[in-house]
């Protein structure tokens, strides 16, 4: 009777046990190798493209206090007499006051013009010569490529070291930034200047090498750099792409 039991007992379980067995198996079962690459490169992939979609722009840069010294072209012509006056030629205030204030006042004692009633009403006299002066020279006055040079000098005045410095890589970095920022500018509206597309990329790239030769001698220097442009490390880093 017990043998019985027992043998209907095994023929009633093993089924079960090996049906159970079977799908605990499959259930746990490792990937296949193949699978699994697959799945990861294309994980990998993913991160690749949030990585690249949230990359910043190595042309536009982030808001920075230097670019509100800058002019366009349009804010330059658009400027009005209230304002305050910029000139080109790289006028600062003393080439500013010898020419528009010391130059009259000694042309005007040299030839005698103020004998009838002294030096003040003589050069009132002259003040629409004076006016006719500033306003030749005014960088109101003055074309897109007069805009883009006042430009390049606020550039070397902001980031020079000493006093006529032209060749650290922060100063050409910054006057490079102000041609990108340019030309970026002029391809907005000219989408099929394909030549000047070539010019671009071979711009932002030079500055990238200017700026990876500074972060090689002066860390410091090179992020205090990228703070005064508005660039981010990982827009002059690495691959560049336009």
């Amino acid at each position: 009777m017990f043998s019985r039991t027992q043998q209907q007992w095994t023929r009633l379980v093993q089924p079960v046990l090996r049906q159970e067995f079977h799908g605990s198996a499959t259930a746990f079962a490792k990937k296949h190798p193949k699978q699994i690459k697959k799945e990861n490169l294309a994980k990998r992939a993913q991160r690749l493209a949030e990585f690249e979609r949230t990359k910043p722009s190595p042309i536009v840069s982030r808001n920075a206090p230097f670019f509100s010294t800058l002019q366009t072209p349009a804010s330059a012509y658009s400027s009005s007499e209230s304002s305050e006056q910029h000139y080109q030629h790289f006028l600062n205030a003393e080439d500013q006051r010898i020419l528009f204030e010391q130059t009259p006042k000694e042309i005007v004692e040299k030839n005698h013009l103020a004998a009838i009633g002294g030096v003040e009403d003589a050069l009132a006299q002259e003040q629409h010569k004076i006016d006719t002066l500033r306003k030749m020279v005014s960088l109101q006055n003055g074309n897109a490529k007069a805009v883009q040079l006042w430009n390049v000098h606020q550039a070397i005045d902001w980031f020079k070291r000493k006093e006529g410095d032209t060749g650290s890589p922060e100063v050409q970095a910054a006057i490079l930034t102000v041609r990108i920022h340019n030309l970026n500018s002029h391809l907005q509206q000219h989408k099929k200047d394909k030549h000047n597309y070539r010019q671009l990329r071979l711009m932002v790239h030079q500055r990238a090498k200017l700026l990876k030769y500074l972060k090689s001698k002066d860390a410091t220097r090179y992020h205090a750099c990228l703070d005064g442009l508005g660039l981010e490390p990982r827009a002059v880093e690495g691959e560049i792409t336009l």
